[in-house]
């Protein structure tokens, strides 16, 4: 049952289509306007992957059902997943094209891992609903109007030519050469704490942080269920846990900090610290050898900061990168722990405008 896509022919016109959307600058006009409509700020991001997929699919054999999401739905479906996973995905990092969703499975999330076609999705949220509507007519369109591959392939690469177009914006990245740390410490507190996707920029800020420190830095995404370590950022070294950081935007008690000292302290980590940044937070350095008492119960050093700019002057101050390395550095390693993090288009653009590039 169901229709199989071979991934070396996936991979192969796959390649065609980003050859053909990166040289070209004729689009088919329809295409190109979703695909830019699913970047929008309330755009989910898994809809262009979904998009691209079903678009290489029919490009692939025109009996594919491009609204089909797992094979077992008819004869003429397709594993939306596996294609995803096995092709589009790691294509897209390959050949740098931006799918909007940075995890290795986008369609292993809502709506599309509970149903088996497009038809059958019945709970979005209300926020998701118009794009998935968007997506869900255009595929239904492919099949109404019986598209050839060749169709297909032309509709694929225009939907390419705006991932591409997305991924050299995000490329332009600045870089803060001007910039004392001091004030780049202060500009990075505020944008960190203001505007949207707070959580999210505040992992990365003490991702991009620690990139300062260490070579090998590891952050969890928000949310993931696969998370086998206490905190949010950690450092391995080889096999051996070294450091892990909780991130907090909101209050954290004495109590809360305990607890993930001591989760941290049974996973082996023996250094231990807290980020958090919150205007409901107060201050557990009142709390007289707390930490002490914590390293003393728990076999371990224990660091809290309660601002990112006090975790920046600490990061940056035992730094063996000198002043103009981070001053040129840290900016993009920002950006690009956002990228990874998923943090909204708009905040992305409004960190580049802090540090814009020198002519």
């Amino acid at each position: 049952m169901g229709l199989k896509i071979e991934k070396s022919v996936a991979e192969q016109v796959l390649r065609k289509a980003y050859e053909a959307a990166a040289s070209g600058d004729d689009f088919v006009e329809d295409w190109t306007a979703l695909a830019s409509s699913l970047r929008e700020v309330d755009a989910p991001k898994t809809y262009t992957a979904a998009l691209v997929t079903a678009l290489l699919a029919r490009a692939c054999n025109d009996r594919v059902d491009p609204r089909s999401i797992k094979e077992k739905y008819g004869d003429n479906a397709f594993s939306l997943r596996t294609l995803c996973h096995g092709v589009v995905v790691p294509m897209s990092v390959k050949l740098g094209f931006d799918l909007g969703a940075t995890g290795r499975e986008p369609i292993n999330n809502q709506p599309f891992f509970r149903y088996d076609h497009y038809s059958e999705i019945a709970r979005v949220t209300k926020r998701a609903r118009p794009y998935l509507n968007r997506v869900s007519n255009a595929l239904a369109w492919v099949e109404e109007e019986c598209f050839s591959t060749e169709e297909s392939f032309q509709a694929l690469v225009a939907v390419l030519a705006v991932c591409i177009a997305v991924a050299n914006k995000k490329r332009h990245v600045a870089v803060g050469g001007a910039t004392v740390e001091a004030s780049m410490i202060a500009e990075t507190q505020s944008f960190v704490v203001s505007g949207y996707d707070v959580p999210r920029k505040l992992q990365a800020c003490v991702a991009a942080g620690l990139d300062m420190v260490y070579s090998k830095v590891t952050s969890r995404r928000i949310n993931d269920p696969s998370r086998d370590l206490p905190g949010d950022v950690q450092i391995i070294l080889g096999s051996n846990p070294l450091l892990t950081v909780e991130v907090r935007g909101k209050s954290v008690s004495g109590e809360e900090l305990e607890q993930f000292v001591s989760r941290a302290a049974d996973a082996g980590f023996r250094r231990v610290a807290l980020m958090v940044d919150a205007a409901s937070h107060v201050s557990l350095m009142s709390a007289a050898d707390l930490a002490s008492d914590l390293e003393r119960k728990y076999d371990c050093i224990v660091k809290v900061n309660e601002s990112v700019s006090s975790f920046l002057r600490d990061v940056f101050a035992w730094s063996s990168r000198d002043t103009h390395s981070i001053l040129s550095t840290f900016p993009e390693r920002m950006y690009r722990r956002m990228m990874e993090i998923e943090v909204r288009d708009s905040e992305m653009e409004r960190w580049a405008q802090l540090f814009p590039e020198e002519a």
